[in-house]
């Protein structure tokens, strides 16, 4: 095979099915068609399926895109197995599945085809929609249907058949029964060896909706049905038990199966379904959906077979060895709830009374499973024979000398285990650990009695210990010698302290701190032991009182300063705790030098408390003085004291000067509120005078800062004038004569200066004033240059200035008798303001001349024509001279003659030509002559307009034009 065929290769073969085919049937099926007549391909990822309609009936042909080695494996062992294996024991769900490895002939060479019966029906997920959409939901339909899908895979395990894809659309209706379709998932004995290393991979992992979130990790295997099988029947049997469960997860959400969603297997937790199925109204729904949802939580392999016995649960209970006869009873009463009957191979194993039987005859009895169920048919009314009666009580009594025997010993009391043990109903069977324990609680309590005598009279405790010691071993654990151990510990402690107390007692010299250490050790381990006297407690409580003071006096360093003085002089006290020691002499000097240096630091402080009230700096430095060289805790105070007064000397020598500087005067006040707040903060109540002047050089200060910002803050120098000299006239007087005023002298200037400058150009402006302007312009350009009003006006104001370079220059051409031209004559007309009366009068006589002379009209050849129906109408036709001089003519035709001025005219046939009128027709004008005129006179004025005034020239006339009659 040199290509695999292409379905256009398909279809072309398909149109001769008769030498396309081995198989008969197929020789004689014609392929479904297209409109075209081209046989008709429903396609999918790896294979196209053909609708086969032939004598026998209507098949589906499936034919592959490509090769595929493992899939045709795979169908041959289906369709062997179905078709050759099963054969007539196929299951009625299954439909007839053919595989052939060379079933096709393309071009030269034979390809593989699968057939199956064309299934003719309703899938399962649009039946159920067609049912529960009816006026009335069938649900007995739905309920119907779900029993023969609960047949329907119990067939396929019969025959060990595992769909693989079980799922709405794979599930036909047809008639009333259900039908399977695609089995590209199936699995059939020979592919599932028992061998787990020779597992095949699956091809098909069936919808989300229907399958275990686990199923993708699983391999090819006859338990693939189990959980999308459960899926179907719960989704059947719950909407027939609530077709309101349908409308709400499947026709209001548009969901497209039969009740579940991808969503509910993978993320159950947040699923609203499996409540409500788990709430179902019909049990077993129920039962079903809680243990479904469970195996989400689990394993695939924990996902529960489908079954249906109702009986699988209670066979399985009976066969747990003990048995649990509470959970067999309410198993058993659930079932005959729901209707059921126990099988009679069951009712036997169910019968209480038969298990106390198997009980009472096993050779080694069980007597806690005898007394317990003995107890049990007692207490529900069971009639029990005799002789079972008797093994019972003879069990209640052996368990009972058992479980007392047991409390016991777990309690650690062996006068209680002497009690409690009786050898005769124990020993044989009981765990020989037990009875050991048991034997040997008789020796415990003598060994107890013993201890108890000796704690009676202890004497100095030390022959008690030593008993303590030899029996302790053997009573490990027993709760009543618990407390002759802690008597044991508490004399162990007592003897020791009050050794080691007079053996430190004794020694000469004594050290308060070894003395005290002992006697603590004493009083730690409880009361007074007998050897010790009230003369060893007096001493020992001494030494308890001395020795801390002597620790404390010990840890202060021998050195001069406020912190070891102070703890020096707090740990003696008064000295009246260490009278008559030994070990205190050393320390009485020390003591006495400390307390007259703090005595200095009280002064100081005494001294500082009267500054910070208005009393004299120079009494803290002066008190400070007599403490040069120690420290104490008031030296940076007093350092704040010294610079305090210092600066305050360069405040008052800033002060000092004819004219003082007020910003040197604010900063010495800025250092001395910056470094000692506190200090200035009093300068307010002790020298209001000076403290008044000073607020003064700080207002002034502050103006001069304002000032200086103003150039910062604002972008635009304009604006910064302008807040210079408003802010001058404002605050000006406050900084008359003082020293800093002079460095605001040349930008105030500068300020004044461009201000004036500006206005008297802008008022020149806004007058429209351009020779007034031209002149100050020349002036104040430059000093003005980058000036943020003049830069935005710029443009204005140079236009007014070529204005007025304009109107000289045609003064200077008026006055050196120079022609106007055209422009000059425009730019008259917009600016003839600019102009006297004497220049316009010149203007005007200029004009006038040339409209006599090189600008006068002139007629052209021939001069008119006459044209219209009967010469209705005249074309006059003339010269236009004078290069963009004249502004337009003025026409007026008249019957009689000529006309002088245009005033003359009759206003209905004057006229006015532009000069785009006279070049549109040619150097004319077509007018029309008056009505009745046997000839028409047509006078023309060339018209010139100056603005302020408008001049008419010579006229030029045209005609008499013989017209005739018109009318």
């Amino acid at each position: 095979m040199a290509t695999w065929p292409t379905q256009s290769d398909y279809k072309d073969s398909l149109q001769n099915p008769d030498t396309a085919f081995r198989d008969p049937d197929l020789k004689q099926s014609q392929a479904e068609r297209s409109p075209m007549g081209v046989p008709r391909a429903r396609s999918g990822a790896f294979a196209s399926v053909y609708k086969m309609t032939g004598p026998k009936g209507t098949v589906a042909l499936k034919l592959f895109n490509f090769p595929n080695e493992d899939r045709a494996q795979r169908y041959k062992a289906v369709s062997d197995y179905l078709e050759k294996e099963l054969g007539p024991k196929k299951p009625p769900c299954v439909v007839k599945f053919q595989y052939h490895l060379e079933g096709m002939r393309v071009g030269k060479g034979w390809y593989p085809t699968l057939t199956m019966a064309w299934v003719k029906g309703v899938s399962l997920g649009e039946w159920v929609r067609q049912t529960i959409e009816k006026q009335t939901p069938d649900v007995a339909a739905v309920r119907k249907m779900a029993e023969s899908w609960a047949a329907l895979v119990q067939q396929l395990q019969d025959t060990r058949i595992a769909h693989g894809d079980l799922q709405h659309d794979n599930v036909m209706v047809v008639g009333d029964a259900p039908v399977l379709v695609d089995y590209d998932g199936m699995c059939v004995p020979s592919l599932d060896p028992a061998d787990p290393k020779k597992k095949l991979d699956q091809l098909e992992f069936g919808k989300p909706a229907y399958q275990h979130p686990a199923r993708g990790a699983e391999k090819l295997g006859a338990n693939l049905d189990h959980f999308s099988a459960w899926v179907i029947l719960i989704a059947l049997r719950a909407v027939a038990a609530d077709p309101h469960l349908y409308t709400r997860y499947v026709l209001k959400t548009d969901n497209e199966n039969l009740l579940f969603t991808p969503a509910d297997m993978h993320t159950p937790g947040a699923s609203t379904l499996w409540p409500d199925l788990v709430r179902c109204k019909d049990p077993e729904v129920s039962g079903w959906a809680r243990a479904l949802r469970e195996s989400l939580d689990r394993p695939f392999a924990k996902i529960p077979p489908f079954t249906l016995d109702p009986f699988s649960r209670l066979r399985k209970l009976v066969a747990i060895s003990p048995r649990d006869w509470a959970e067999i009873e309410a198993e058993t009463s659930a079932l005959k709830k729901a209707g059921k009957s126990v099988p009679p191979d069951l009712q036997e194993q169910i019968d209480p009374v038969r298990g106390l039987k198997d009980l009472c005859a096993a050779p080694v009895k069980d007597w806690v499973a005898i007394r317990s169920e003995g107890d049990r048919l007692v207490n529900t009314g069971k009639a029990v024979a005799p002789d079972l009666k008797r093994v019972v009580e003879d069990a209640r009594k052996r368990v009972g000398a058992r479980d007392a025997l047991q409390k016991a010993i777990d309690a650690r009391d062996p006068r209680g285990v002497t009690v409690a043990y009786k050898p005769e109903l124990v020993d044989d069977w009981l765990d020989q650990a037990l009875v050991r324990a048991a034997r040997a609680a008789s020796g415990q309590v003598a060994l107890l009695d013993k201890l108890k005598v000796a704690a009676g009279a202890p004497g100095d405790g030390r022959a008690y210990v030593k008993l303590w010691d030899e029996v302790g071993p053997q009573l490990a654990g027993v709760a009543e010698a618990k407390n002759y151990e802690k008597a044991a510990d508490g004399w162990r402690a007592r003897i020791a302290a009050a050794d080691e107390y007079l053996r430190v007692f004794a020694r000469s010299p004594q050290t308060e701190r070894e003395l005290a250490g002992a006697w603590r050790a004493v009083t730690a381990a409880g009361s007074l032991h007998p050897a010790l006297t009230d003369a060893h407690r007096r001493r020992g409580e001494e030494a308890v009182r001395r020795a801390p003071l002597l620790d404390a006096l010990r840890r202060v360093p021998n050195s001069a300063n406020f912190e070891n003085d102070t703890k020096l002089v707090a740990a003696w006290g008064t000295g009246a705790a260490l009278a008559g020691c030994r070990e205190a002499a050393e320390f009485a000097p020390r003591v006495k030098v400390a307390a007259d240096r703090l005595a200095l630091v009280s002064a100081l402080e005494r001294a500082i408390k009267a500054a910070e009230a208005g009393g004299p700096e120079d009494a803290v430095i002066e008190a400070a003085a007599k403490l040069d060289g120690y420290d104490h805790p008031h030296a940076a105070r007093v350092g704040e004291g010294a610079e305090a007064v210092r600066l305050m000397a360069d405040l008052q020598k800033a002060l000092a000067h004819d004219h003082p500087s007020d910003r040197k005067v604010a900063t010495a006040y800025d250092r001395l509120k910056t470094r000692h707040p506190k200090f200035a903060a009093r300068l307010g109540a002790t020298s209001p005078t000076l403290f008044a002047e000073i607020e003064r050089c700080v207002v002034r200060r502050t103006l001069l800062d304002a000032f200086a910002r103003i150039d910062s803050e604002e972008p635009r120098a304009d604006r910064q004038d302008e807040l210079w000299q408003a802010m001058w006239a404002k605050h000006g007087k406050v900084l008359v004569e003082r020293r800093d005023r002079e460095e605001l002298r040349d930008r105030l200037a500068l300020s004044r200066d461009r201000l004036a400058k500006w206005n008297k150009l802008a008022e020149a402006l806004k007058a429209r004033d351009m020779f007034a302007l031209r002149k100050l312009y020349a002036a104040c350009a430059e000093p003005l240059a980058a000036y943020p009003p003049l830069v935005e006006r710029r443009a204005e104001i140079q236009a007014l200035l070529s204005k007025a370079d304009r109107v000289i220059a045609l003064q200077h051409k008026m006055s050196d008798g120079g022609p106007l031209n055209a422009e000059d004559l425009k730019f008259l007309s917009q600016n003839h303001d600019a102009f006297g009366p004497d220049a316009k009068r010149e203007i005007e006589t200029q004009v006038r001349a040339r409209l006599a002379g090189d600008a006068k009209l002139v007629p052209a050849y021939p001069a008119y024509s006459v044209t219209g129906t009967r010469g209705g109408l005249v074309k006059a036709c003339w010269a236009w001279g004078g290069h963009g001089l004249i502004s337009h003519c003025i026409v007026a035709v008249d019957g009689r003659r000529f006309l002088t001025n245009p005033d003359e005219a009759d206003p209905f046939s004057r006229l006015t030509c532009k000069p785009e009128n006279h070049q549109r027709e040619g150097g004319g004008i077509t007018v029309v002559p008056p009505p009745g005129a046997s000839q028409a006179y047509v006078t023309i004025w060339p018209v010139v307009e100056l603005g302020w005034s408008t001049v008419h020239g010579p006229p030029l006339t045209v005609g008499p034009v013989p017209v005739g009659a018109r009318w």
